[in-house]
């Protein structure tokens, strides 16, 4: 009889360890399932939602034409890897604003064993393209409100004050007014950002020195070979100056001009001792580094961006 229970007991034991092993095999299958099947749908959102972040900023350089947006952005989809089938393109009505959406089934392999046979992830990414409304970098000069004409020859500085006002030669005060401020401005852009409907002082006076000393500084730093030219220019090159465009309807002596938009100019000389500067007018997305902001209301002046949106 001993031996008879002893015999048993083992055998219940056998089955106790069987039961445990196969709750341990369950838990394990299922933190596997967590680790592989779950890890993979997180790593196909995460291309489906970088493929219509650049889907949509594709699109977005191609408004208002509606039918370029939408082929642009499935032309860049289907580069990283989205099946048309998968993706959903819509512009808004005032076709200033695409939208780009992809959603895959995504087939697990061990969470089968939980009854899990698949899942559906999705992705979506929104841009807009218009031009640039208020950004940072800008230069202490400005030019009247007028129309620009992409490749022309202007006028940035004067050395005389008749097209500006007494007192005024195209110089502003964007920190604070001197000489000192204004030829770090100069040379560097402006630290802060500026905003169209912005009101900015103007800086009076010719700012001879300064002047020459801030733009042979920034045609200095240009190391491209060739050098930029209108005809050739790296966008990040220091030549290249983000100027602000103003209502020049009241400006007498020490004023304030209003701010309706910003401009991309190209140094082409500085002379006089620093009297006149002349610039060649861009069409550009800003450089790379500037902090800006894009709206599709805003008037154009040349500067321009795509920007993910929402």
């Amino acid at each position: 009889m001993k031996i008879l229970k002893f015999t048993q007991k083992i055998k219940e034991e056998d089955g106790a360890v069987i039961v445990l092993v196969a709750a341990a095999m369950a838990v394990l299958m299922g933190m596997t399932a967590l680790v592989v099947d779950v890890g993979n749908l997180v790593l196909v959102k995460n291309k489906l939602s970088n493929a219509c972040d650049a889907a949509a900023l594709a699109g977005a350089r191609e408004l208002p034409a509606t039918s370029d947006a939408e082929a642009k952005a499935l032309e860049y989809l289907q580069y990283n890897g989205v099946a048309p089938e998968e993706a959903t393109i819509t512009i808004s009505d005032d076709n200033t604003k695409i939208t780009v959406q992809a959603s895959r089934q995504v087939n697990y392999t061990f969470a089968r064993i939980l009854g899990i046979n698949s899942s559906t992830t999705s992705a979506r990414a929104a841009a807009v393209f218009g031009s640039i409304s208020s950004i940072s970098g800008v230069v202490p000069f400005g030019i009247p409100d007028q129309h620009l004409v992409f490749g022309q020859e202007y006028q940035l500085k004067a050395g005389t004050h008749d097209d500006y006002g007494p007192g005024n030669y195209g110089a502003l005060a964007l920190e604070m007014p001197g000489a000192s401020s204004y030829k770090n401005n100069l040379m560097y852009g402006y630290d802060g950002k500026i905003a169209v409907g912005d009101w900015i002082a103007t800086e009076p006076g010719n700012m001879t020195g300064p002047t020459r000393d801030g733009i042979e500084y920034r045609i200095n730093q240009c190391t491209h070979i060739p050098s930029c030219s209108v005809e050739y220019y790296h966008p990040d090159c220091p030549k290249i100056m983000i100027v602000p465009i103003y209502d020049p309807t009241s400006l007498n002596g020490r004023d304030e001009v209003k701010i309706v938009g910003f401009g991309s100019f190209l140094i082409k000389d500085v002379w006089g001792g620093g009297k006149y500067v002349s610039g060649y007018f861009l069409e550009m997305v800003p450089p790379e580094g500037l902090d800006y902001t894009v709206d599709p209301n805003q008037a154009d002046y040349g500067l321009h961006a795509a920007r993910l949106v929402d």
